[in-house]
């Protein structure tokens, strides 16, 4: 990108938006404080401002100590009675593609099987390799990883949960149980150690599967028959092994209690979904994914899985429709790998000594450095990794454009030392409100400028905003519209997916109108994407939505009540608008708490965010909660007086998605902070509050597609 009053040619982001902080602050120091932002960007005569450090690679060990078994099962032949797959092979595939092109893992530490190799003596003799690896080849607490992508289901009456090879025939040749599945783990984190990651993209239980699928979607999931797994099935595996006592709903692959590591000890188990959820894979295109798989090859393209644990798997993955992603085992609070794999090249930042004793990282904002993002500090190159001088991790406030200033009395912190040294980050911070992918052309600049005045502020309500040139990673681009003028694309799978594309406004491409925008789009895409996995509130809250009918009592007093079907459906609410139909809605809770809830309605036609019902703040006062265990609640109609809502289309479109979200508590919460008028609506100056508070304990969203 040619800057002319720079004379010069960008090539990043990163580049462009310190051109443009440090051309502002050299007219900040010579202009008057009148001076507009665009007139001092586009200033002539002063001289461009020093190009960024930018930051080096250095090459990651040459041979990652990574060994996997990677399966994957399509062609179910028809005597097994289970679905042909679509996806199942692609994505095993998928994962050996990622360990060697990305992560650099020879072929030779990775048993793959497919289809006719996946049998039941193939997957079991995988394992069996996988303990019998020796040194000097496999040193103990090497990772290992388990990849497993096909049918899953329960043996009826017994509650025993399988993986289903190959050649399963019902009530003749069986299914591997988890038992035996437990029992080959153990053996093998005996030997080889407790780093040890098994990712299951299948259905625990086949209950349902097929009433399930439509011309989209596939169920990773079949049914058993009763004998299927008959007492003394794989005798010589399984001797010595105790099986755990269950504590609950069963969960399949489990380590049972009594082994040398106790518990889930031996093991992280990253599973598809719930106990009581189906796996899917979707074929609705030419690339058919499991949406799990899908899901977590995104996440770790985005982020190296030597920077996050696997419980954040859970909150940084991107969302997926009908399916909860589960993390089972006592390390889940590990790095990924133990921190044992490393991308092959890894940035390093210039790390320097202030005249305070301040630690300075060259890495920032722009750099996408966010709160909590840890740093481990080295004297140099060759020290890397086994030689740290200590560890840093960054604090909101302290996070500028280009820098991230560290206390020396942190805890952790490398003693002072003399000269420079290099940074490292080790574990990625806070989330981004909002990743946006603009082109990177002059007729852009102010969009440019608007990014750059949020990153160069101060203050807690700033919003995260980041600028990603790979579009797929967006959740909302933006394009030219004509002369003077820029358009938004909806790029966020959860509205596309459903054929909402674009936005119907458009904006002058001025940067105060951009920037408002830019902080509204932010504020809604961080309390859309906040959510909080709770199962029991997940699995115990029944929500149905109804058209409302206007009636009559005896008395001449007017009330409604639902008529016709539940309107969710498929996971969705789809709904011909009209002017005149009220709608509502009925919660049951099933679950073992008294709750209090707050509804609200999230427009991805306008970024706006409505509430739908009171939301109660917490007071010296008990307040009793509307939704009782045991019992329901109503919306639109019923005890509780919360007004029915109606649906509008906006002018010019046929579709528009929007989600409704519900926060559930046990005490009463303050929500107040949630709710925004559109940025579009003309009003100027509104510009929403950045709380970053998430009291609540439990989430619930619904997408509602309009059609006019």
């Amino acid at each position: 990108m040619w800057l002319p009053w720079l004379k010069i040619t960008v090539t990043s982001y990163v580049d462009l938006i310190y051109y443009i902080i440090g051309r502002n602050k050299q007219a900040e120091e010579s202009s008057p404080s009148t001076t507009s932002w665009g007139s001092r960007l586009f200033g002539w005569g002063q001289s461009a401002p020093a190009p960024p450090r930018g930051a080096e690679a250095i090459q990651a060990m040459s041979r990652p100590p990574l060994w996997a078994v990677i399966i994957g099962i399509n062609d179910y032949h028809e005597s097994s009675k289970m679905a042909k797959l679509s996806g199942a092979v692609p994505d095993a595939d998928a994962i050996n593609d990622y360990l060697q092109s990305e992560l650099k893992v020879p072929s030779s530490q990775i048993r793959n099987l497919r289809d006719k190799q996946a049998t039941r003596a193939g997957i079991i003799a995988a394992f069996e390799w996988l303990r019998d690896l020796n040194p000097p080849d496999f040193k103990h607490q090497d990772p290992i990883l388990i990849y497993y992508a096909g049918h899953g289901g329960e043996v009826p009456t017994k509650g025993v949960q399988t993986l289903i090879p190959i050649d399963y025939i019902p009530d003749k040749q069986p299914p591997i149980p988890d038992r035996t599945v437990a029992a080959l783990i153990n053996q093998i984190a005996k030997k080889q150690g407790n780093n040890i990651t098994v990712i299951l993209d299948c259905c625990h239980s086949g209950s349902g599967a097929r009433g399930d699928e439509d011309e989209t979607t596939t169920v990773r999931g079949g049914e058993l028959h009763p004998n299927d797994a008959p007492e003394g099935l794989d005798s010589h595996i399984v001797a010595g092994y105790k099986p755990p006592q269950p504590t609950g709903g069963t969960r399949g692959i489990k380590v049972a209690k009594g082994f040398a590591n106790q518990d889930m000890n031996s093991h992280v188990l990253l599973a598809a979904c719930s106990a009581n959820e189906l796996a899917k894979e979707d074929k609705k295109d030419d690339r058919p994914r499991g949406r799990f798989t899908g899901a977590l090859l995104e996440l770790f393209r985005n982020t190296s899985p030597d920077q996050i644990t696997y419980f954040e798997v859970l909150t940084r993955m991107p969302k997926i429709d009908d399916q909860n992603p589960q993390v089972e085992g006592f390390h889940q609070k590990r790095i990924f790998f133990d921190a044992k794999v490393l991308p092959p090249t890894r940035h390093t930042y210039e790390v320097s000594i202030d005249s305070k004793g301040r630690f300075i990282v060259e890495a920032g904002r722009a750099h996408g450095i966010t709160d909590g993002a840890e740093f481990t500090v080295y004297k140099n190159k060759e020290s890397v990794p086994d030689s740290p001088l200590g560890k840093m991790v960054a604090q909101e406030r302290s996070i500028k454009p280009f820098t991230t200033i560290f206390l020396p009395n942190s805890e952790g912190a490398p003693k002072p030392f003399e000269g420079s040294a290099i940074a490292i980050q080790t574990k990625v911070g806070a989330l981004e409100d909002l990743k946006i992918h603009v082109p990177l052309e002059t007729q852009y600049l102010p969009v440019f400028e608007a990014v750059a005045r949020e990153l160069d502020g101060a203050g807690p309500e700033l919003c995260r905003i980041k600028l990603v040139e790979n579009k797929a990673e967006a959740k909302l681009g933006i394009v030219a519209e004509g002369n003077k003028q820029v358009a938004f694309n909806v790029l966020e799978t959860r509205a596309t997916d459903y054929g909402f594309t674009r936005m119907p406004y458009t904006v002058d491409c001025v940067t105060d109108d951009l920037h408002r925008v830019l902080r509204a789009a932010s504020h809604y895409h961080l309390h859309l994407n906040l959510e909080h996995f709770n199962n029991k509130i997940k699995e115990g809250i029944k929500i149905e939505f109804y058209a409302l009918e206007d009636k009559e009592d005896e008395y001449g007093e007017d009330y409604r009540e639902p008529v016709g079907p539940d309107l969710y459906r498929d996971g969705k609410v789809e709904i011909d608008v009209d002017d005149e139909t009220r709608y509502g809605m009925k919660i049951t809770n099933s679950t073992p708490f008294n709750l209090h809830f707050a509804c609200f309605f999230f427009d991805h036609a306008d970024f706006s965010i409505t509430a739908l019902n009171e939301m109660s703040a917490k007071t010296a006062y008990r307040k009793d909660p509307p939704l009782l265990k045991g019992a329901s609640a109503e919306m639109g109609y019923g005890r509780l007086g919360i007004p029915p809502f109606q649906c509008d289309v906006p002018d010019g479109l046929d579709l528009a998605v929007g989600f409704l979200k519900f926060y559930f508590t046990e005490e009463p919460v303050d929500l107040s902070h949630i709710p925004q008028i559109s940025p579009f609506t003309g009003t100027r100056g509104v510009v929403p509050s950045m709380d970053r508070k998430n009291p609540a304990w439990g989430t619930v969203i619904m997408p509602v597609v309009l059609k006019a």
